[in-house]
């Protein structure tokens, strides 16, 4: 997959959003509908927010859109956020800044000075005002040539008017600790994090600096790929990696879907990190942490996975070292829930969406197993004959009929109520978002199952083989869509293989957690029984009608 992947609108424009279906009200009533695809929402929106998306059908800038509309730039640009928000606009990156801030560029380091020789020749090819500008690495008590290192890059950035400020510290600190002795020193009210480990593109920082113009932003950050692609595992590393978090842009937010940006590439407003004390001494995790109390203290997160802002991270491809570090990172969590008892893992059991999932998988296990379901139960003792490969068939097809009456019974219940609300929604369009609401939920509730119990799952299939055919079942399902979705360079078999080690490493990894830390907690989910299609349908703060029931509500 390429970073370029997804075409931005220009600086400071706007357009409609992929999808949407715009339709006007009667003759004689202000405003008009929206109809999303997927989630199937419609909204009705006041006249002032439908006349800003049809302007939008082609791309506008803030000020075409102020000049056409009539209506007052504060007033746009409130409602251009509000619609944005809601996913019917797509934002351009904001306009540059009329005087650039002053960034300090803050890189921790120990004892791996080839990584941060390549990571400092990208940061002096950075195209940022050299007169805001600094860098500052901390090294954290390193035993190689590090010093010598940075003796030698000190008068390079000179050259370019940038001065580069190296700290060094007496014993070990760990990651957490270098990054806040860089930040105690820096002299500018921009922090930019990147692991010395990375490479940085030249623009960077004229990418993601602009974010911080909208209210409420204290960080920022942008798309982690890979920097060696040679390799298998540096191909899966680069769509796989816990560190990329895709390419579409995202407010960080505690609800999730993304909770946290990483260090490794990541840019902090000054008085943000000095209101929170700076990172926590975690050994791992310390940029979820981080995260979280930033969000907790209203603070804004912005993700901007923009091209130009690519950051390129240099993996571990070993097999040994690839499997260490998910183990690392899984470890990490037991610390986190107990520094963050009020973010526990959810997992959403929606009665409809389970079931149709619960009867498509044993649907599926019915058909591939060598023992079907109902033989289970019966002991050798009963005499009684297996049934057929035949009766396999049909009671697999009888489960996976059953499993299409839910999505067929919301389809009946949403079309009726479409009907009520005057809504042109067709039958073929809502079954269709129904069913990919379903089967979305069936991806997310196998990757929730493979993500954590893949190890315990093998395990209990050592006693109980027919488990075995459901952990592959769990599997075949995350890696078809994953492959699918991702498109990684690499074999089909491969990244199967690579995605059931990484699993397995990550279980491994949340149990020791566990164990060190004296609690069983992140191991158990907090299970939910709402709707998990229910999608709110708040309006932008806008005078007019409310807006009419969602189907995704019904």
């Amino acid at each position: 997959m390429s970073p370029q992947s997804y075409s931005y609108p220009s600086p400071g424009c706007y357009r409609l959003a992929p999808g949407l279906c715009l339709l006007e009200r009667a003759a004689g009533r202000p405003g008009g509908l929206v109809i999303a695809s997927y989630p199937l929402r419609v909204l009705r929106l006041g006249q002032q927010a439908w006349q800003l998306l049809n302007l939008c059908r082609q791309e506008r800038s803030s000020e075409e859109l102020v000049r056409l509309s009539g209506l007052a730039p504060k007033r746009v640009a409130m409602l251009c956020q509000q619609l944005s928000a809601k996913g019917l606009l797509e934002a351009g990156p904001p306009l540059p800044p009329r005087s650039w801030p002053g960034v300090s560029v803050i890189v921790p380091t120990c004892n791996r000075v080839r990584q941060l020789e390549r990571c400092l020749q990208a940061i002096l090819e950075l195209r940022y005002p050299s007169q805001a500008l600094e860098i500052i690495v901390a090294d954290d008590a390193s035993r190689d040539q590090t010093p010598a290192l940075l003796t030698r890059f000190v008068p390079a950035f000179a050259s370019r008017g940038v001065r580069l400020h190296c700290l060094r510290h007496a014993r070990r600190q760990g990651a957490a600790g270098a990054r806040n002795s860089g930040a105690t020193a820096a002299r500018y009210d921009l922090l930019a994090f990147v692991d010395d480990d990375c490479v940085v593109t030249p623009d960077w920082l004229t990418t993601l600096v602009p974010l911080f113009s909208e209210t409420g932003v204290a960080a920022v950050g942008g798309q982690i790929r890979a920097y060696e692609t040679g390799s298998v595992l540096g191909r899966y590393e680069d769509v796989r990696s816990s560190l990329f978090m895709g390419l579409q842009p995202q407010e960080v937010r505690l609800s999730g879907p993304l909770t946290y940006l990483p260090t490794a590439c990541l840019l902090v407003r000054r008085e943000a990190w000095q209101a929170l004390g700076g990172f926590t001494p975690l050994s791992c995790g310390e940029d979820v942490d981080f995260c979280y109390r930033l969000l907790a203290q209203g603070w804004r997160i912005r993700y901007w996975p923009a091209p130009e802002s690519v950051v390129y991270h240099d993996y571990r491809t070993r097999l040994g070292t690839f499997l260490g570090t998910r183990v690392r990172y899984a470890s990490a969590e037991a610390v986190l829930q107990q520094l963050h008892p009020q973010q526990r893992r959810i997992l959403l059991l929606p009665p409809r969406e389970a079931s149709f999932a619960a009867l498509t998988l044993g649907s599926l296990w019915q058909l591939f197993t060598t023992r079907p379901l109902g033989s289970l139960l019966r002991t050798r003792s009963q005499g009684r004959q297996r049934p057929s490969r035949t009766g396999q068939a049909r009671l697999s097809l009888l489960l996976a009929l059953l499993a299409l009456l839910l999505p067929g019974a919301s389809t009946w219940r949403r079309r009726q109520t479409a009907r009520l609300a005057h809504l042109p929604l067709t039958a073929w369009q809502i079954w269709q978002a129904t069913l990919r609401s379903y089967l979305a939920y069936t991806y997310h509730l196998c990757r929730h199952l493979t993500r954590y119990y893949t190890l315990a799952l093998l395990a209990a299939g050592l006693l109980f083989p027919p488990l075995l055919v459901l952990v592959g079942l769990l599997q075949a399902v995350v890696v078809g869509v994953d492959y699918a979705r991702l498109r990684p360079r690499l074999s089909l078999p491969a990244f199967a293989l690579y995605s059931l080690l990484e699993d397995c490493a990550y279980a491994l990894g949340l149990l020791l957690g566990c164990w060190r830390q004296r609690t069983w907690r992140p191991l158990l989910a907090v299970i939910e029984w709402k709707n998990a299609t229910v999608t709110q349908l708040a309006q932008p703060s806008e005078s007019g009608s409310p807006s009419p029931p969602s189907l995704d509500q019904r």
